[in-house]
């Protein structure tokens, strides 16, 4: 990832509705957790960035984190959080059993292919029996614009082809849907104008928006959030994955 998205991160995740909305869906998959009596949870999130999200999750238990960027690492820290290290996912190994739950928000996607499984191979290992891992991906290649490079993306995923390898690995598949479906045309449309502009700079999405508007996205995508608790949205710019341990 660009430094510069670094900060880019840290100032947009309290406010901006793609941040909000997801967070939102993550924390009501680990309420459901807890709900099933697991009432002192213990929280990785692999790949935390700057830091948000487990400020979000540590009411819920005992939270960790761990990111390679010694940038996200200070962010972190100025969140006042603790448990965060530094740390490549490619090298990580945990000891067996540690987690309930696992938080992996769009990182997967940054690491080389070759150590893919490896590293869904050591979540597996560290969650204890009947542990969630949370994933979020972005989907389908044909999306793959300057947004994807700025962030240090590799690849987008797409749901028949990534699902069959946490079944081998040994989870249990509960949520398999796409999100953001409306966002899907619009950001093919804007890739077709980045091949246009090829001397526009390499930078993420995320960008100023008005009140008004970056509320009534968060609104939307609210409701989007109650609908992947009961049904797989067939398609959409994001694949978000609950998977058990089995």
């Amino acid at each position: 990832m660009y430094v510069d998205e670094y900060k880019t991160m840290f100032e947009y995740e309290d406010h901006y509705w793609w941040y909000r909305a997801l967070h939102e869906l993550i924390e009501f998959f680990v309420q459901k957790e807890q709900k099933r009596g697991k009432r002192f949870l213990n929280i990785l999130d692999a790949g935390c960035g700057t830091g948000k999200l487990l400020t979000i999750l540590k009411k819920y238990g005992n939270t960790h984190g761990i990111d390679y960027s010694e940038d996200a690492i200070m962010y972190c820290k100025k969140r006042g959080l603790k448990n965060i290290k530094i740390g490549d996912l490619c090298h990580y190994q945990s000891n067996p059993s540690l987690y309930d739950i696992i938080t992996h928000i769009d990182i997967l996607c940054c690491v080389k292919k070759e150590n893919e499984i490896r590293i869904i191979k050591e979540f597996h290992n560290a969650l204890k029996p009947d542990g969630i891992l949370i994933l979020n991906l972005p989907a389908f290649h044909c999306l793959r614009r300057r947004h994807d490079i700025a962030v240090g993306s590799y690849r987008r995923y797409r749901r028949n082809r990534f699902i069959p390898k946490l079944i081998d690995i040994g989870f249990h598949i509960e949520i398999q849907s796409y999100r953001l479906p409306v966002l899907f045309i619009p950001i093919l449309l804007k890739k077709y104008f980045e091949t246009i502009n090829k001397r526009k700079e390499i930078r993420s999405d995320f960008s100023p928006l008005p009140f008004f508007i970056n509320w009534s996205l968060l609104q939307m995508f609210r409701i989007e959030n109650k609908i992947i608790d009961k049904i797989n949205i067939p398609f959409g710019t994001s694949l978000f994955i609950v998977a058990r341990k089995r």
